[in-house]
């Protein structure tokens, strides 16, 4: 969850820098802009990786993999 919510607040980020109101040089707009959109980038990669795992367990479960012991001990 904690990705999810960067993403949002590296969006944001991206959303306040990039506007005509900030009096900010268009060089470190730049560099902040390439930034945020390295870190977005990784993290959605990482989130994409994490649900790969998730959707592969869920699907794996075809039955219950468990040891057992019978024993026949007619009388």
């Amino acid at each position: 969850m904690k990705k999810i919510s960067s993403i949002t607040g590296l969006g944001i980020l991206v959303l306040i820098v990039s506007s005509p109101f900030m009096f900010i040089s268009q060089e470190w707009k730049n560099y902040v802009l390439m930034i945020a959109g390295l870190a977005i980038t990784v993290l959605s990669l990482m989130i994409r990786k994490e649900l790969h795992k998730v959707i592969k367990i869920v699907h794996d479960v075809h039955e219950a993999k468990a040891d057992t012991y019978v024993e026949n001990n007619p009388q």
